[in-house]
């Protein structure tokens, strides 16, 4: 057919019969294709339901590892935890019952409530011989139903604390209700301290009596293994130092001491100070301590060696303007 013409190409098809789709196969195949276009489709794989119970699975695993860190963040403060800062302690005296007024340079706390004999300062390392023995005061009638006392101490800026053994409660001095004789001990950080006083009885019950705050400077300046200056290396600075005190442990002592300090930049500056023998004293350990007086000058500020009976340390002087 690939010789004929458009025209007589469809001469020739108009010869073939026609076909043509009865009313029932169109109609059978209209069903089908409805049939098919309506299909249930496969069913999906269930994701969200598997990822739901998987989270729930993985909540059971971790729970008891979320709880045991949070018992032992409470026993154990965080780095740069922060407490509430006590109330302020002032020094005030104290009365007997003849009105004539004691320590008022040196009993600390709160008045009509709980005080102690504090030292001079406390310091850092300020070892036991400051606070050995502290003198403690209370007033309250309810402490009669008590008959120890524990002082637990707080470091404010951590949250580190300790309790100090304590001591065996006893009438009234002074004016107060009762009073006991406890070791603060050592104080190893420097800032400021919360200092709670907890009553208790022999039955096992305690209360929290009272609580205030001290300030526990720097360490003493160490001269070596047994000589210890006794000023704070924060109040270390260019300038004079009167009456200052030496603590040399040992026995069988001389009767002066030099106190011999190095510029560490310029060796050749070197400076001695004599101190003298003032009063000895032994511990209840058995541990013999003299002490030492004398003055002493700092010139300018920088790096320096501190030393006596032949050992030393280093310190650092700063200006009187970085106070």
């Amino acid at each position: 057919m690939s010789h004929l013409s458009d025209k007589e190409l469809l001469e020739v098809l108009a010869d073939f019969p026609r076909h043509e789709l009865t009313t029932i196969q169109r109609t059978e195949i209209l069903k089908t294709i409805s049939e098919t276009g309506t299909l249930k489709p496969k069913r999906q794989f269930p994701v969200q339901r598997l990822a739901a119970l998987a989270a729930v699975f993985i909540l059971i695993l971790i729970t008891p590892i979320l709880y045991l860190t949070n018992k032992s963040e409470e026993k154990t403060p965080r780095a740069g935890t922060v407490i509430k800062q006590a109330q302020e302690g002032n020094y005030f005296a104290l009365v007997d019952k003849d009105g004539t007024p004691h320590y008022a340079d040196s009993n600390f706390g709160i008045p009509n409530k709980v005080s102690l004999l504090a030292p001079k300062e406390w310091a850092v390392w300020g070892d036991i011989r400051s606070s050995r023995n502290t003198m403690v005061f209370l007033w309250g009638k309810e402490l009669k139903s008590y008959q120890y006392l524990n002082v637990e101490a707080t470091h404010v800026d951590t949250g580190i604390s300790t309790t100090f053994g304590g001591g065996q409660l006893s009438g009234g001095m002074y004016g107060s209700d009762a009073h006991a004789s406890v070791d603060l001990g050592i104080f190893d950080k420097r800032g400021k301290w919360n200092l709670t006083f907890i009553v208790g009885n022999t039955s096992g019950v305690e209360k929290k009596f009272g609580e205030f705050t001290i300030y526990v400077k720097d360490h003493y300046v160490l001269l070596g293994p047994s000589a210890t200056l006794l000023i704070s290396q924060e109040d270390l600075y260019v300038g004079f130092y009167q009456d200052a005190y030496i603590e040399v442990d040992g026995e069988n002592l001389p009767e002066e001491i030099e106190l011999e300090i190095i510029n560490e930049e310029d060796p050749t500056d070197i400076s001695k100070f004599t101190f003298k023998h003032q009063t000895d004293s032994t511990s209840e350990d058995g541990r013999k301590t003299s002490i030492y007086k004398g003055d002493f000058q700092i010139k300018k500020s920088g790096k320096y060696s501190f030393g006596a009976l032949g050992s030393s340390n280093f310190v650092r002087i700063g200006k009187p303007t970085d106070k």
